[in-house]
């Protein structure tokens, strides 16, 4: 049997969590959107993947440097 380590885990931000939420129901948007030939609802899923992504880095970014600290 292999023994366990024992890593200390990062607490994941509530915002990030939402950043990645963003991420794949934007990606949905943006699917459905080509699949149905609908340019406007590819555009808002670009839209919400993007503020997705912006959100998770900034909130990963920012808990970083506080558990440095």
């Amino acid at each position: 049997m292999s023994k366990k380590k024992n890593k200390e885990k990062i607490q994941m931000p509530g915002a990030a969590r939402a950043g990645i939420g963003l991420l794949i129901m934007g990606a949905l948007l943006v699917g459905f959107g080509q699949y149905f030939e609908r340019g406007a609802l590819s555009l808002y899923g670009v839209i919400i993947v993007a503020s997705g992504f912006v959100l998770y880095m900034t909130a990963s970014i920012i808990a970083k440097r506080r558990a440095k600290i």
